[in-house]
């Protein structure tokens, strides 16, 4: 099951991404908007619709 945990990080608060409590990526503020961070990407798939909306797979293991 995929659990989010706000949590604080170089002075600001990060959001981690876990998957039965194994980290699986990071959400920080970046200059340009959101930035997602994570070694187990394992597909990113665009959703049209309104809004629009983006679908993001992690595979089991590291991706490098």
């Amino acid at each position: 099951m995929i659990t989010f945990k706000v949590v604080e990080g170089n002075d600001e608060p990060v959001v981690l991404i876990l998957r039965d409590d194994k980290l699986m990526a990071v959400i920080h503020r970046h200059e340009k908007g959101v930035r997602l961070v994570s070694q187990y990407y394992d597909g990113v798939q665009s959703e049209p619709g309104v809004p629009p909306g983006v679908i993001i797979k992690f595979s089991g293991k590291p991706v490098l």
